[in-house]
């Protein structure tokens, strides 16, 4: 009878959620296959006409051989790596400080969500007058305080340009994270850090054996996201970089607009789009594995 009841419930559910499917359906399936269909041509653009010519993966072998594209597939890979540890190792830390009674004030919470507030291109223009060289607020901060003799031009050398793209991003990402990680914290039953309390555990111990593993899930929705948004990062390269100098912060994705809207090479600018799109699925379902919290085999 339980079994018919449930069965019943879940048609039902299906029947109500099918509409909202079928949309989703219709907006991500259509673009997706489209994106695939093109990869496997050689499509593009020249003299106001469009010429479609079929190479099955004639794309996907040439990035092998396209040495720009492995220097945007390092970049990425830097960049996505240390973000996600960067942005999730500092939004915890910032959970934990406003999870602390000093740190409840919803004053720290309104400014904590500023930057994530801002828009992306907004945020981008700020730190491009930031980062300038000539007037930039930075330049003018280390000169006060001693620190520089005469200013630097931050986004001019590859290593300085990269790891500024990345201080941005993660600058703009903490907020949202934190926050989230603040939901996680505060579900941890407090049952749980009196238990080991009284069995003699310090604060380390509890956040290592009780605060940790309670958030694994927690932990993983923060990963899974921000390695997306990692992989999909455009409009600080567009605003700031524009890929140079000599591509060191082309990233992936504005690899990918770059041929498919400066070069009107729609075919292989869709083979770059596909790649990123099964490394990001291949890395949220990795992530997801890893770290969602499982049932203990016989517990009820």
């Amino acid at each position: 009878m339980t079994t018919t009841v449930e069965h019943r419930r879940r048609r039902t559910g299906m029947f109500f959620v099918a509409p909202a499917l079928i949309v989703l359906a219709a907006i991500l399936f259509y673009p997706i296959v489209d994106s695939v269909l093109l990869a496997l041509q050689r499509v593009q653009l020249a003299g106001g006409a469009v010429t479609q010519e079929w190479i099955g993966l004639g794309n996907f072998t040439r990035l092998f051989s396209d040495p720009v594209f492995w220097r945007a597939a390092l970049n990425t890979a830097y960049f996505s790596v240390m973000e996600v540890i960067l942005v999730t190792l500092i939004s915890l830390g910032v959970a934990l400080l406003l999870n602390h009674p000093f740190g409840r004030s919803g004053f720290f919470r309104i400014l904590l969500i500023i930057p994530w507030a801002i828009a992306p291109v907004a945020n981008a223009v700020l730190w491009k007058w930031i980062l300038n060289a000539n007037y930039g607020v930075l330049n003018a901060l280390l000169k006060s305080l001693g620190v520089i003799d005469y200013n630097q031009v931050w986004l001019g050398t590859p290593f300085s340009a990269l790891n500024f793209l990345l201080i941005v991003d993660v600058w703009k990402s903490v907020p949202f994270v934190a926050l989230l990680m603040l939901a996680g914290l505060q579900r941890v039953p407090q049952s749980l850090y009196r238990a080991a309390y009284m069995d003699g555990a310090g604060p380390w111990q509890s956040f290592l054996n009780v605060t940790l593993p309670t958030m694994r899930g927690v932990i993983a929705i923060a990963i899974v996201l921000q390695t997306i948004w990692s992989l999909r990062v455009f409009d600080l390269v567009f605003v700031l970089t524009r890929g140079g100098p000599a591509d060191a912060t082309a990233l992936l994705n504005f690899l990918a607009y770059r041929v498919t809207f400066n070069f009107l090479d729609l075919g292989y600018g869709s083979a770059i789009a596909n790649v990123i799109f099964a490394l990001t699925f291949v890395l949220a379902a990795l992530y997801v594995w890893l770290l969602w919290p499982r049932e203990i085999k016989g517990a009820r």
